[in-house]
């Protein structure tokens, strides 16, 4: 898995100085950083066990684990430079896994789109029919257009209705998840979009509008139509990505 910068505030010249001095660290050392994250993974084991003797962790490990935190220290340093001493971040900078693509689409405003998140996921589900103003909303969030907006933004922009038009909606939903199964009920309301086989970790990340798989309900009335219905499960699968830091 890819190294990232576990910050909201850095732009992305600053990440790549960061990324860029961290591998500089691990090439030097000869020490991949999946070796060096593993060590770390176990050193923390260890430490939740209690330090058990028999458990500690190998002098290769302690190795490793020293050069993932030489790395650390060497990404906040860089990517941070020039920033205000209040906002510098000592430790703790780096991480692995690729950036949602909902974040990297347009960094400088993920910070305000993930705030926006919920409030347009509550407004999908209170919605009442087609609205141009909420189809814009959410293609902003979503990081396809750099800027918020008026309803005559978005026949400028020509902007998919999202929450009129089923074809449309479907068919960007086929486009982004090609496998997965996409369901539509008519009456009540309500879209199910299955993922074709469990990820690596085992999890279904399986998503409704309305009645979830397990038969509760995430509201009290079934979406406003079709359109809506499938957009807004489309959208709560995009939750775990617009997770606030310390989540």
């Amino acid at each position: 898995m890819p190294l990232r910068i576990l910050t909201e505030n850095a732009t992305f010249e600053e990440i790549s100085r960061g990324l860029a001095a961290a591998e500089a660290v691990f090439e030097s050392s000869g020490i991949s950083h999946e070796d060096a994250m593993s060590s770390v993974l176990a050193a923390e084991l260890w430490e939740m066990k209690g330090f058990p003797e028999e458990a500690m962790p190998s002098q290769k490990q302690q190795a490793a684990a020293n050069v993932w935190f030489q790395a650390d220290r060497a990404a906040c340093e860089t990517c941070c430079a020039g920033w205000p001493d209040d906002k510098v971040v000592r430790d703790g900078i780096l991480g692995v896994g690729a950036e949602p693509k909902v974040k990297t689409a347009n960094l400088a405003t993920w910070a305000e789109r993930q705030l926006l998140y919920p409030k347009v996921v509550e407004r999908l589900e209170t919605a009442t029919g087609p609205d141009r103003q909420l189809d814009i909303d959410i293609c902003y969030v979503m990081g396809w257009i750099n800027e918020p907006g008026a309803p005559e933004k978005a026949a400028e922009l020509e902007l998919p209705y999202l929450t009129g038009n089923l074809a449309e909606v479907a068919e960007i939903t086929q486009k982004s998840l090609q496998g997965w199964t996409i369901e539509v009920d008519q009456a009540p309301c309500d879209a199910r979009i299955l993922e074709a086989e469990s990820n690596e970790d085992g999890d279904d990340r399986s998503v409704s509008a309305w009645r979830a798989l397990d038969g509760r309900l995430y509201m009290e009335k079934p979406p406003a139509n079709p359109a809506i219905a499938l957009t807004l499960a489309a959208m709560r699968l995009q939750a775990d990505s617009f997770l606030l830091p310390g989540w």
